[in-house]
């Protein structure tokens, strides 16, 4: 069973949807067993640098087996502001963004955002991936938050061997992300992802990647996680395919 662009359109949309109401559930919910003091209303600037080791199985588009993954994050109560590079030995990546929270309750926020990443392949690509839309984040219990994103993705890609004939191949698609988090005891957070799309890399709705992975605050301000990507192709239709999979180990610091 094969579907159209429209009816993976369809799906993709209603996932996100569903999870996004989910969310927003929190905004309405009442009673101090439920809403949560305010979180998103904090004074100052929050900063955190990141350094990170990646291991790929090197099966899909992603031909690396190592990669080191820098990472620098700013937020305030209306912006959230980061930038990061990818390393290996064949490829580089630059990324950075940028969202703007113009609303802004006691345990939800929903604003702007704007993404954009340099994909450099050795002497096969250069892509531009820039992403455009609006995010939501919310945590209406203590222990449970939620973080949803749509956006429209522009691709525009340069095959240097052909080169000559085309200098440019675009593509313009839906992009979409949701992630729940989970906040344990003894300073830990375990999260599961479904996106299409991640810090370093920029695939088509159709090609999304589940994330589970979790953090534990250290000493001093500093932590560490670990992370397991996992990513197939043409997902929502009946040719579901496994594309690969990543192992990351991540250790930073909050200032």
């Amino acid at each position: 069973m094969v579907f159209s662009p429209l009816e993976k359109f369809c799906r993709t949309t209603l996932l996100v949807g569903l999870f996004s109401l989910l969310a927003l559930s929190g905004l309405f919910a009442e009673g101090e067993g439920w809403l949560y003091e305010p979180h998103y209303e904090r004074e100052g600037v929050t900063m955190f640098a990141e350094g990170t080791i990646a291991a790929n199985t090197g099966q899909g588009w992603e031909t690396y087996y190592v990669a080191a993954q820098p990472y620098f994050q700013m937020d305030t109560t209306r912006i959230t502001a980061f930038t990061g590079m990818q390393l290996t030995g064949g490829t580089f990546d630059l990324t950075a963004g940028v969202t703007y929270w113009p609303w802004v309750w006691k345990v939800a926020k929903v604003g702007f955002s704007a993404r954009y990443n340099l994909n450099y392949y050795n002497d096969i690509s250069l892509t531009h991936n820039i992403l455009l839309g609006a995010s939501l984040e919310t945590r209406p219990l203590k222990w449970f938050g939620m973080k949803a994103s749509v956006s429209g993705l522009v691709k525009n890609r340069s095959i240097f061997a052909i080169d000559s004939s085309r200098k440019y191949l675009h593509n313009l698609c839906q992009a979409f992300s949701v992630e729940a988090d989970v906040y344990l005891p003894y300073d830990i957070m375990a999260y599961f992802s479904v996106a299409s799309y991640e810090r370093y890399r920029y695939m088509m709705a159709v090609a999304p990647s589940f994330t589970l992975g979790g953090t534990k605050q250290l000493v001093n301000n500093f932590y560490a996680g670990l992370e397991l990507a996992v990513r197939y192709t043409d997902f929502f239709t009946a040719s579901t395919f496994y594309d690969g999979c990543e192992i990351r180990i991540m250790a930073g610091r909050s200032f």
